[in-house]
C-alpha cells in the first residue's frame, strides 16, 4: 500500500515538534530537527551518525518500544503515538512523545517520520500529585520517619540524578536527618551542628531563613568548614530550602544534592518549592498531632491519679460517652458496658436513683449548671461515693444537645470522714461512761470510806461493809474494763 508522503509530512509537521526520518528500523537517522539538542542534549550529527543512538538512549524500563516501532511496516500509512523515556546527555530522565508513520510511496526505500516532543514537565507533575496523594494517605498510620522516607523517595524518582534529605532544626541545632540515599555517615555528621551562616547549605538556610543555591561545594564558602567532609562523600551540589512554620520559625530543611557541579532547573525549582510547602503542612500536622496526644495523655494520667472522670451524653442518639478514668472509678470493662442514661441509673445506689434522676432531669428543664453527690454499686457490690457535675448543652436556638459532667470518686474522703465521725462517737462513748455509770460505783466506794470513817468501831459489821467495798470496786472494775475496749477499738 502506498500513501502521500508530502500530505502525510505536511500534516505532522503541522502538530509542532521536532520532526524526523529514520530507516525502517530506526537504527540510523536520516535528518532531525535543529530542537533535538534541547530535549537530550546531543547535537544533530550525534543522532545521524551513530547507528543504534536513539535505542541507546531509551530508558531500560521502556525499551520494549524499540519492537513496537519496528513493527509499523505492518500498517504503512497509520499514524501511531508512543510514549517513553529517554535518557539525556546529563543522564537525567526525559519523557518524549513521538507520533509516527510508516512511509511507502514509489522507489523510495521506505522510511520512518515522526514529530517528537517532550512531555517531561506534564509526566512529572502527575508523577508528583501521585506522590502527594500516596503521602497523605500514609499520613494517617505511618511513623513521621517512614512518611518522610517515602516522599524523599518519591521525590528522588522524578529526578534519579537527585539525593535528597530533610534535617530538622531544634534549640537551633541540625538533628535527626533523614534520607533514602546519602550515606548514614553523612548524614550521622550532620547532627547537633550548630547553624549559622557559611554552616553548609542546610546550616545557612535555617539560619537566614531563605534558599540557599549552591552550585559548587568545592568552591563555594558557605561550605568552608564541611566542604572536606561533603567531598569525601562525592557530594559536588546542595539545595536547601527552609521549612518555615505558621509562627515563623524554622522547623526544618530540605536539601537536594548532586554528585558533579549543578544549577537547579526552574522545573527542579518549582518541584523543591511545592515540596517544601507540602513539608510544611506534614510537620506542622504532626507536630500539633503529637501535641494532642501528650496533652490528652497527661490529662487521662491525671484523672486517673485524681479518680476524676468525665462524661458526654448525646441526648438524640441516647449515646454517653466515658472516659476510661470514669470506667475504672465505675469498675466497669468499656468493651463489656454500653453506656446509656438508663445504664447509668442502674448502677446508683438504689436509695439515691430518684433523687439523682430529679437532679439530672432539673439541670435539663432550667439549664442551670449543678453539683451533687452520689453512691454507686460497682459489679462486685462495693459501693463509692461520687461527687459528681452536670452541664446542660444547648444550640443557639435554645434545642438541648445534650449535657456534659464529670465525677470525682471521694470514696476514700468519706471514708476517712466516716472513719473519724465513728471515733468521735467512741469518745462521746466513752466521756458518757466516764460522766455517769463510772461515777455511781466511784461514789458508793467513797460514802462507804466516809461512814466507815464517822462510825464508832464497835458498831460497825466488818463483813457487810467488805461486801459493799468489793461490789462496787468490781463494778468499777466492769466499766473501767469496757472503756478499755471502746479505746482499743479506737
Amino acid at each position: 500500500m502506498k500513501n502521500n508522503s508530502e500530505q502525510l509530512l505536511s500534516f505532522l509537521k503541522s502538530m509542532g515538534g521536532i520532526v524526523w526520518e529514520a530507516d525502517s528500523m530506526m537504527r540510523l537517522f536520516n535528518s532531525i530537527g535543529d530542537p533535538s539538542q534541547h530535549i537530550l542534549g546531543f547535537p544533530q550529527e550525534t543522532w545521524t551518525d551513530t547507528p543504534g543512538f536513539w535505542e541507546s538512549r531509551i530508558h531500560p524500563d521502556d525499551i520494549g518500544v524499540v519492537s513496537e516501532y519496528r513493527n509499523l511496516n505492518d500498517s504503512p500509512g497509520k499514524i501511531h503515538s508512543f510514549e517513553y523515556r529517554m535518557i539525556s546527555a546529563d543522564d537525567n530522565i526525559k519523557w518524549v512523545k513521538d507520533t509516527v508513520s510508516f512511509i511507502t510511496e514509489g522507489d523510495v526505500q521506505p522510511f520512518l517520520c515522526g514529530i517528537m516532543t517532550e512531555t517531561t514537565a506534564f509526566r512529572r507533575l502527575i508523577a508528583l500529585e501521585q506522590l502527594e496523594k500516596n503521602v497523605f494517605q500514609l499520613n494517617m498510620n505511618n511513623s513521621l520517619h517512614e512518611l518522610l522516607l517515602c516522599y524523599l523517595a518519591g521525590l528522588e524518582e522524578l529526578f534519579p540524578m537527585m539525593q535528597c534529605s530533610i534535617l530538622k532544626i531544634k534549640n537551633g541545632r541540625l538533628r535527626d536527618g533523614i534520607s533514602p540515599s546519602l550515606p548514614g555517615a553523612y548524614m550521622a555528621s550532620l547532627e547537633n551542628v550548630q547553624i549559622g551562616e557559611n554552616v553548609g547549605s542546610c546550616g545557612t538556610a535555617a539560619a537566614l531563613k531563605r534558599q540557599i543555591i549552591v552550585t559548587d561545594i568545592s568552591t563555594d564558602p558557605k561550605w568552608i568548614g564541611y566542604r572536606e567532609l561533603a567531598l569525601m562523600h562525592g557530594l559536588m551540589a546542595c539545595w536547601s530550602n527552609p521549612v518555615i512554620g505558621t509562627e515563623g520559625e524554622v522547623i526544618a530543611t530540605l536539601a537536594m544534592y548532586y554528585r558533579q557541579p549543578k544549577s537547579p532547573t526552574e522545573d527542579e525549582l518549582r518541584v523543591m518549592e511545592r515540596a517544601t510547602a507540602l513539608l510544611q503542612v506534614i510537620l506542622e500536622n504532626r507536630q500539633n498531632t503529637e501535641i494532642i496526644i501528650e496533652k490528652n495523655l497527661l490529662m487521662l494520667q491525671s484523672q486517673e491519679l485524681a479518680h476524676f472522670g468525665n462524661w458526654n451524653w448525646d441526648i438524640e442518639h441516647n449515646i454517653v460517652t466515658w472516659s476510661p478514668a470514669l470506667y475504672t472509678i465505675y469498675g466497669l470493662n468499656p468493651n463489656e458496658f454500653k453506656a446509656t442514661f438508663e445504664g447509668y441509673l442502674e448502677l446508683l445506689h438504689p436509695d439515691d436513683r430518684i433523687r439523682v434522676k430529679g437532679i439530672i432531669e432539673n439541670v435539663l428543664s432550667t439549664g442551670e449548671d449543678t453539683d451533687f453527690e452520689e453512691r454507686i454499686v460497682r459489679p462486685d457490690g462495693e459501693v463509692r461515693y461520687l461527687r459528681s457535675w452536670a452541664k446542660r448543652k444547648s444550640d443557639p436556638n435554645g434545642e438541648i444537645l445534650g449535657m456534659i459532667g464529670a465525677c470525682l470518686d471521694n470514696t476514700e474522703k468519706v471514708s476517712r470522714i466516716m472513719a473519724i465521725e465513728e471515733q468521735n462517737q467512741q469518745f462521746r462513748e466513752i466521756a458518757w461512761l466516764q460522766s455517769h455509770i463510772i461515777r455511781a460505783p466511784l461514789a458508793r466506794i467513797m460514802g462507804l470510806i466516809d461512814l466507815i470513817k464517822n462510825t464508832p468501831v464497835e458498831e460497825l459489821s466488818q463483813s457487810e461493809l467488805l461486801d459493799y467495798l468489793l461490789t462496787s470496786a468490781n463494778e468499777l472494775d466492769d466499766q473501767i474494763r469496757i472503756i478499755t475496749q471502746k479505746t482499743d477499738k479506737r
